[in-house]
């Protein structure tokens, strides 16, 4: 191999740590800038009114434990909780029924109402029929697994307070609290030890939005054509966060995260997740789908590349492939702060090595596959800007 070979293949193994080392560093300084930044709290009143809709689907482990825990929040304005369904023979609705009563109860506004799909996406249809349909100034939506106990709705909500501020909505990173199996302890490593941790991702994307815990504005929302819009997508949270900003709105990301009790789920189950959401990419954000071999899950293919470096005798090669290594460190580790798991080392490694395994093979699954997702036991083609297609 000539020298000026050589310069070439380390300027460019080089580059390629940089890069990630960088994207590292940037991400972990934003995440815990904004977690240092006092909360912001709304105007004096009048509050605007806000709906809460908690979509569901099944009888989920912790629902009840999550349902019930929306009687934590704690709002001065008008505040009213719906509970829902896509189908009156739910096995989650007498349960629904039992928490909103028990929610009535303790004084707040709350119901649980049973909302016909009108689309693919059960989700967005649950939400169409309660917030679009309704006169709410301001929409939260919870996932069914989410747990409420630490989220202040009040600072949640507070860039949306200001009328002549074009912030549309604003979401809250989900963290997983109590992985029970393999399978928990797979999506734990991802979304609390890697890049793709919502905390520091988000400080990547200043402009996405993640739909597990949001508010929105549904003056702005009804601009984007409402959740009725939304009901053929798949990832139709990326999806409302294109039309928005094509609207001249923004959305935030809160410094505050929400824990999710997702359990009992398997291998399987959690590789299918994460090749989901990189369809939804692969369908709406193309250019992006390359970062998760390049940036996000790197460094098994940065430090392959510095030993093979080191045997050819690249310049630099072995300190580019320790370099990578501490970096992806301090990554587990500032996601492990983040979520608010234990600082432990060999938990912060297991993490680094289990996401960045989860997150390539999900790569190469959805880069390669047929345009076919299964989502809750339909299997479905995903369109053009990720519509969803039975079939």
């Amino acid at each position: 191999m000539s020298d000026g070979l050589h310069w070439v293949l380390a300027g460019l193994l080089w580059a390629w740590t940089a890069a990630v080392v960088g994207t590292s560093g940037v991400a972990m300084l934003r995440a815990l800038r904004r977690r240092a930044r006092p909360h912001a709290r709304p105007a004096p009143a009048p509050r605007p009114s806000v709906v809460v809709v908690r979509p569901c689907a099944g009888l989920e482990p912790h629902l009840g434990r999550t349902l019930r825990s929306t009687g934590s929040l704690r709002y001065d304005g008008p505040l009213r909780v719906v509970l829902t369904t896509t189908a009156a023979n739910d096995p989650a609705q007498p349960l629904l029924h039992r928490v909103a009563a028990e929610l009535r109860h303790a004084g707040m506004d709350a119901q649980a109402r049973v909302i016909p799909a009108c689309g693919t996406n059960l989700k967005a249809s649950q939400l169409s029929g309660v917030v679009d349909l309704g006169h709410d100034e301001i929409a939260v939506v919870v996932d069914s697994d989410v747990d409420l106990h630490a989220l202040d709705l009040e600072a949640l909500i507070a860039p949306l307070c200001d009328r002549h501020d074009r912030v549309a909505a604003v979401w809250c990173a989900p963290v997983e609290r109590e992985p029970a199996g393999a399978g928990d302890r797979l999506s734990s490593a991802v979304l609390g030890g890697s890049l793709h941790a919502f905390p520091l991702l988000g400080a990547l994307d200043p402009g996405g939005l993640v739909g597990k815990t949001f508010a929105v504005r549904c003056d702005a929302l009804r601009e984007t054509g409402g959740f009725a819009g939304l009901v053929q997508h798949l990832g139709e949270d990326m999806e409302l966060a294109r039309r928005l900003a094509e609207r001249g709105w923004t959305t935030h990301m809160s410094p505050r995260v929400v824990g999710s009790l997702a359990s009992g789920r398997s291998v399987g189950s959690v590789l299918d997740r994460y090749v989901r959401w990189l369809m939804v990419i692969r369908a709406q954000r193309p250019a992006l789908l390359l970062s998760y071999p390049l940036l996000l899950a790197a460094t098994p293919g940065l430090v392959l590349a510095a030993v093979l470096g080191e045997r050819v005798g690249l310049p630099g090669a072995a300190f580019a492939g320790l370099l990578v290594g501490l970096a992806r460190v301090a990554v587990a580790f500032a996601a492990r702060r983040l979520a608010g798991r234990p600082l432990v080392a060999g938990g912060a490694l297991t993490d680094a090595l289990l996401a960045d395994l989860v997150l390539l093979l999900a790569f190469v699954r959805a880069a390669v596959g047929p345009a076919r997702v299964r989502w809750r036991e339909r299997s479905l083609r995903l369109g053009a800007r990720g519509l969803l297609e039975p079939g």
